[in-house]
Parts: structure tokens; C-alpha cells; sequence
């Protein structure tokens, strides 16, 4: 074996797991985001049932937004009636997909209307919108829960994958307390949306 040989069996030896390492470096955010998303994993005849619960921190977050906002004498902030959100919750076992868009357009209205109140004549768009709210003083505490239900949205949209009916339905949960502590603190009425009462 000469040396051009030895050389071309090492490059091709070792060209297969630097062409694995070279994309996983190149997409390790995009990988990680996936893995995160994972709910089932099978490999080898072996299967394992992951955890998945993006929305536990948020839930927690809103939860004691809407506590905090009870408990201030001027704002009274209540669980919502049976809205259009009663309608979102059956459809998130019919059509999740369907219900995560859906109860992000109700909340995306109401946001708009927010920040209407508190910018009149402003332009709508997220950025837009998000930076009205910056003087609200609640908007501190529900900023994170809505970025994180509008990547969730935008990744329910773009993915192929169909989101489970639970993950829906607690989706379509923190929704609807975001769109009741947003009526109820003045920045929007309560018929105000798709679907609202008139």
C-alpha cells in the first residue's frame, strides 16, 4: 500500500463522522429545537415517551399574573364565562392545529386592541404592538407567556406535525386567562374579538 493509498483509506475512514459532526454544529439550534419537541422516540425496537410540557412555566407565569392583578384594589380580574373559548376547547380534540391558530387570532386581536387603547392611531404588526404595551404595567409580567404562545403558534403553523388534543387544549387555556386579564383590566371590552359577546 503506498502512501497516496494510506492516505485516501484515512480520509475516507474518517470523512463520514466530520460530515456527521460539520452538520450537526451547523444546525445545532435547529436540531435542539426539534429534540425539544419530541414526544415519542423509537429506536431499535425500543420506544420511550418523553415529557413534553412547553407551556408548564408559562401557565405558572399567567396564573400568578392574574393573582397579583386580583389582589390589586383597582383591577379585578376573573376566570372568563363560556366564551368563544368553550368552542376552541372542543376543537382542540377534533383539530389542535386548528385550535392553537385560532385562540392566537383571539388573543392577537385583543392585543391590538390594547394597544390601540394605549396608543391610539399606532400601527398594528408584533413589534408594533409589543412596544405599546411596554408602558402597561402588567405587560412586564405576561410579555414571556405571549412570546412564548406566538413562537408555539408560528412553529404549529410552519411544522407539519399536528400538536396533541392536550397540548392544544392547555393552549387554548392559557389563552383564554391572557384574553380575560386583557378584558378585564380596561384595555379591551369584553365583547371586543372574533367571537366575543356584542
Amino acid at each position: 500500500m503506498g502512501d497516496l493509498q494510506f492516505a485516501a483509506s484515512i480520509v475516507n475512514s474518517i470523512a463520514w463522522p466530520v460530515v456527521a459532526l460539520a452538520v450537526v454544529i451547523l444546525l445545532r439550534r435547529e436540531l435542539a429545537g426539534a429534540f425539544s419537541r419530541v414526544q415519542t422516540f423509537e429506536f431499535a425496537g425500543m420506544k420511550a415517551q418523553l415529557a413534553f410540557a412547553p407551556l408548564a412555566g408559562y401557565e405558572k407565569m399567567v396564573e400568578a399574573a392574574v393573582k397579583d392583578a386580583v389582589a390589586a384594589p383597582d383591577a379585578a380580574i376573573a376566570k372568563s364565562e363560556e366564551t368563544e373559548f368553550s368552542v376552541l376547547q372542543a376543537l382542540a380534540s377534533a383539530a389542535p392545529k386548528q385550535a392553537v391558530i385560532d385562540a392566537w387570532a383571539i388573543l392577537e386581536y385583543q392585543l391590538n386592541v390594547a394597544s390601540d387603547r394605549r396608543a391610539p392611531g399606532g400601527k398594528h404588526g408584533w413589534p408594533q404592538v409589543a412596544g405599546n404595551l411596554k408602558s402597561w404595567p402588567m405587560w412586564r409580567r405576561l410579555e414571556p407567556a405571549v412570546e412564548e404562545l406566538r413562537r408555539l403558534r408560528d412553529y404549529t403553523v410552519r411544522s407539519g406535525r399536528q400538536p396533541s388534543s392536550e397540548d392544544a387544549a392547555r393552549y387554548v387555556a392559557v389563552v383564554q386567562d391572557l384574553v380575560t386579564t386583557i378584558r378585564n383590566s380596561g384595555l379591551a371590552e369584553p365583547g371586543d374579538g372574533p367571537g366575543g359577546e356584542e
